[in-house]
Order: structure tokens, then C-alpha cells, then sequence
């Protein structure tokens, strides 16, 4: 069986070839750092992404496939990167794991590959701690080196927001990073956003020194961005991004009505702003219009649609009327979003 290892040990390896990680634990943002990282290094060259950076999404996923992609060698370099993302080991049934494992197994024979379970929080039973795994953890390190990956203290988050709001060229104190925490939440996606936000606001008053009244402003309690990023993908035709922003979403366990609800108020706000900028509506006229949205979020949605026709849009919030009655027929699925990102 191989022991519990953690993002920090998981960070120090210096090669993973050969080898499949099981990505556990309370916080997704830094399971997809850690891919994220993790491809750069085996896949540098996007040009052999086809063949060298693999990933399988659950709806596609079967061991056989697994097998696919794991036999060829890689294209013009010594490594390959499969990633399996969205099993939700809660609804698997005990063959269906043991097929799993058996997959897994045959790595050796094709030790160019690392493969990553990429497990969403609360899709798999952890057992009581680290040390007392539960059952499915312990069956699943006979083929696999679990991560865990630990939500960060309060002070180990506010160091990370400085150092993201450093990287962004703007300087924030420690007492104000904590105010931005306790503010927005403890979820490092919404953080990350809303550290941009803040960081783009100040930058954009010609000041690189971000104050707590700048941060009160600029974000909201608890924000949800996951919505705007995904429309604004879906108006850009970025389809590979407008699906990787659904992923996320389904990662943090989001309801499809729930998804649909926000994209749709979402898509609405843009359409309504398109046509008031179009008919020369002020940044101040276009807030009261829209039943006092903030200033700030309304000059987000103003650059959102500046290149998005109003057909475009209008077609948009047809397709989420058909995408909203289709999840109501069928409210535990996700495809009616993908078909909605995938039409335009």
C-alpha cells in the first residue's frame, strides 16, 4: 500500500513518471494548481498537447479507455500526462473500482505516463484523518500514492492572496489580505477573481497600493464568479474554456439549476447592457437601469459585450430557455449546459 503523501511532498518529486496520484482533500484550487504545474513540466510544448496531454472527464471515462491512452508512447519527448477528472468514488460501484485498479496496475508496462485522479471535495469518504483512511482510500493506494490536499489556515491564505496580488503588481497589507477573507470566503477560485478584480481597479486609478476601502468596494460577500466566467467563455466562442469553467463548477458540487439560474441572469445582464450602451446609456444611467448594480460590475459587463453582437446575445438567452427546460426535465445532468456552450 503506498502512504498518504502530501501537496507539499507531492510538489518536492522530482520525476512522477511511471506513477498515478489519487488528488483528495478539502481544496480544488490547489488540485488544479498542482495539475496545472504538473503539465507544464511534462507537456512544455503545447504543439504535442494532442498526444503527450490527455484528459478524461467521467462521462467518457471507462478503464478500457484509460488503457487507450496510456498505451502509445509520447510524441517528441520522454513523458506523457493523463488526467482523469470528475469520478465521484461516493456512486461507484465495488467492480467498477476493482476495474479501476486493474487498469491502473498495467502502468508499470507503460511507465512514460502519469496519471492523476483528479477527485473533487466530498466525492470520496476520507475516513477520520490522514492517518485512519477510509477503506475506499486504502483499496485505491494499492494502485495509486494518494495526495492530500488540506485547505489552507487563515494565515497561510492571507500570505497566498499578498503574493497573488504581488504577482498582479499591486501591494496589500496583511491586515487588509484577512479583511478580503473574511469578506469574500475562504474558497481560493472566488479569491483568486476577486483578487483580480481588485487588482485591475487599482491598477486602473494609476495606484499599485490596494486599501480596505478599495477592497469593500470592488468585491462582494462571498462572490460567485463561476457564472460570469463561464458566459463570458460562451460569448467568445472559447469553447474549450467555456467547458473547463463548467468543470470547475461541477468540481465545487454546483446543481445544474443552480448553474443555469446564474448563467442565465447573467447572459440577461449582458444582452440589457449591450443595447443601453448601444443607445448611449451612461455607466451611472445603465446601474439605476439595472436596479442599482454596481458601478464597477456594470463597467465589467460594458467590456464583457463590447465585442459581442446583439444577435449573438440574443441567440445566447434562447438557448439557455431551451438549456433551463431541459434541466428541469432532467435536473441531475449536466448536458444541457455543454449542448448551450457547444451551440454557439
Amino acid at each position: 500500500m503506498n502512504p498518504i503523501i502530501t501537496e507539499a511532498d507531492f510538489r518536492k518529486l522530482k520525476t512522477t513518471a511511471g506513477r498515478a496520484f489519487l488528488f483528495y482533500g478539502e481544496e480544488d484550487y490547489l488540485k488544479t494548481h498542482a495539475i496545472k504545474t504538473t503539465r507544464e513540466r511534462i507537456c512544455p510544448d503545447p504543439s504535442f498537447a494532442f498526444f503527450n496531454d490527455i484528459t478524461l472527464d467521467v462521462l467518457d471515462f471507462t478503464p478500457d479507455k484509460l488503457l487507450d491512452a496510456m498505451t502509445p508512447p509520447p510524441m517528441m519527448t520522454e513523458e506523457k500526462l493523463i488526467v482523469i477528472r470528475g469520478l465521484s468514488f461516493n456512486s461507484m460501484k465495488p467492480p467498477e473500482v476493482d476495474a479501476l485498479c486493474e487498469a491502473l496496475a498495467l502502468l508499470p508496462e507503460y511507465d512514460y505516463n502519469t496519471v492523476i485522479l483528479h477527485v473533487a471535495n466530498g466525492s470520496i469518504d476520507e475516513g477520520y484523518s490522514v492517518k485512519k483512511p477510509s477503506t475506499i482510500i486504502k483499496k485505491l493506494s494499492e494502485a495509486v500514492t494518494p495526495v492530500y490536499f488540506q485547505s489552507p489556515g487563515d494565515a497561510r491564505l492571507a500570505a497566498w492572496a499578498g503574493k497573488h496580488f504581488a504577482h498582479l503588481g499591486v501591494t496589500v497589507s496583511p491586515a487588509d489580505c484577512a479583511l478580503l477573507i473574511s469578506h469574500v470566503g475562504k474558497s481560493m477560485y472566488m479569491l483568486a477573481n476577486e483578487i483580480e478584480k481588485v487588482a485591475y481597479y487599482v491598477l486602473s486609478k494609476g495606484k499599485n497600493l490596494a486599501t480596505s476601502e478599495d477592497i469593500l468596494h470592488v468585491t462582494m460577500p462571498n462572490a460567485d464568479v463561476g457564472a460570469f466566467a463561464l458566459s463570458n467563455a460562451i460569448l467568445a466562442g472559447q469553447t474549450a474554456d467555456a467547458l473547463e469553467a463548467l468543470a470547475v463548477m461541477k468540481f465545487e458540487r454546483a446543481k445544474p439549476e443552480f448553474i443555469m439560474g446564474e448563467l442565465s441572469v447573467t447572459l440577461c445582464n449582458m444582452l440589457a447592457v449591450r443595447c443601453y450602451t448601444d443607445g448611449g446609456k451612461s455607466i451611472k444611467e445603465i446601474s439605476k437601469l439595472l436596479g442599482g448594480m454596481h458601478e464597477y460590475k456594470v463597467e465589467l459587463l460594458v467590456k464583457a459585450v463590447r465585442r459581442v453582437s446583439p444577435a449573438r446575445l440574443t441567440r445566447a438567452v434562447q438557448l439557455c430557455t431551451e438549456a433551463d427546460a431541459a434541466i428541469k426535465n432532467r435536473s441531475s445532468e449536466y448536458e444541457a449546459i455543454e449542448k448551450l456552450i457547444c451551440s454557439l
